[in-house]
């Protein structure tokens, strides 16, 4: 039983440091993706602020505006999370106070007593309560209860001090915590405002960019380039995700998506990323007449009403939150299988990298390009496209 608890008590006492790294490491890594992040956004600024009056209506400046978007809906989600952390120390610092003050009370109630006590014996009592023993035996059990008891009064002085230094502690780490969460929602603001800045200068490129058909006709073409980006971007991540099976343990990956339904299953009833909306670009190969192009699809584009949510179609991982001109933001989400789908045209993002999300977790709203407000939505397994039109439940 001896050997038992003692394990017990060293595996607590190896779990805590390292759990504590852990969470260090954590922090240091969001705290690096907020620098990349504003850095990212600073050098986006520069490069639009040189732009003239006519190139800031071309369909590059509105790119490199979705960009922007992009960028700085990704810097608000991860200001999201660094403000619910705080908030969480926030919490476990407020409750750790609650529990050191409750013990200092406790102790200083106890010592109250002691001190009452001493009192009514009055002085030279200790003595008299020794010399009155029965028997040298009864004497010298008086004597060494006195002792422990005046050594663990000395004892609960010291754990007192002790206490209250601590107590300090934890209240000067507490005020650091509600000054960085201040902070962190006072730019969390600011950079939400001027998401809303961004979205009102995004509506007015477009509209002025729709009155001319040869931009419609590069935005098309971009879109071709987009397909052969995302189809490399699955490539890196299947390629990311063999390396880190080969790395550590093969079991430790399966059990991400422990849980989660088989997606496969989901062919012939799977739903569709926006709650309404019509196909009007087909997979493989599509003819527009008017602009006498042809595209390669490796998805389906559906048109849908403004401000739309999109929808996750089954459960996953959020795998890559990527800026791809032509799609503007584009979400991929890894399944169980290695099945992957793809969102694009999308806005008003509400997730972020690696978190988990489940069927109808909305992932952000329809963006509108050139076309409209399409979402382009592909489903691969492995390296190859399906067509999602049959994967799709029937209306």
């Amino acid at each position: 039983m001896v050997k038992v608890i003692f394990k017990i008590f060293l595996i607590v006492l190896l779990c805590l440091p390292f759990n504590h790294y852990m969470q260090n490491d954590k922090i240091k890594e969001q705290n690096k993706e907020l620098e990349r992040l504003r850095k990212e956004i600073s050098n986006l600024e520069a490069e639009l602020s040189k732009k003239t009056t006519n190139e800031k209506e071309s369909l590059n400046v509105l790119e490199k505006t979705n960009q922007k978007y992009l960028l700085v809906n990704k810097l608000v989600n991860q200001l999201k999370i660094e403000e619910r952390a705080k908030e969480s120390e926030i919490i476990k610092f407020n409750k750790k106070i609650t529990e050191i003050n409750n013990e200092i009370n406790t102790i200083k109630s106890n010592y109250s007593k002691y001190i009452v006590w001493l009192y009514k014996r009055g002085s030279y009592s200790n003595l008299k309560y020794i010399f009155n023993a029965d028997s040298f035996e009864q004497a010298m059990m008086r004597y060494r209860y006195l002792s422990l008891l005046t050594e663990q009064n000395e004892k609960n002085i010291s754990k007192l001090n002790s206490k209250i230094d601590t107590l300090a502690d934890y209240k000067m780490k507490l005020e650091v915590e509600k000054i960085e969460k201040t902070k962190l929602v006072a730019e969390k603001v600011k950079e939400q405002s001027s998401l809303s800045k961004l979205k009102t200068e995004k509506q007015g490129i477009v509209d002025k960019l729709k009155k001319d058909k040869g931009n419609l006709k590069k935005e098309i073409e971009e879109k071709r380039k987009a397909e052969l980006k995302i189809k490399n971007l699955i490539a890196k991540l299947i390629e990311e995700e063999t390396k880190k099976n080969v790395d550590s343990d093969l079991n430790s990956n399966a059990n991400l998506y422990e849980g989660f339904e088989n997606f496969s299953s989901l062919k012939g009833r799977l739903i569709y990323p926006v709650g309404n909306g019509k196909i009007v670009r087909s997979f493989g190969e599509n003819k527009n007449e008017k602009l006498n192009t042809i595209t390669v699809n490796y998805g389906v584009d559906i048109q849908t009403n403004k401000n739309n949510s999109i929808c996750a179609v089954a459960d996953g991982i959020v795998s890559a939150i990527e800026w791809i001109p032509g799609y503007g933001s584009v979400i991929i989400v890894t399944h169980k299988n290695q099945y992957r789908t793809v969102y694009g045209h999308i806005t008003d993002i509400q997730v972020v990298e690696k978190e988990k999300v489940n069927k109808n977790t909305v992932l952000g709203k329809v963006s509108e390009s050139l076309e409209g407000n399409i979402v382009h939505f592909e489903i691969w397994k492995g390296r190859d496209s399906q067509n999602p039109q049959s994967w799709f439940a029937k209306k």
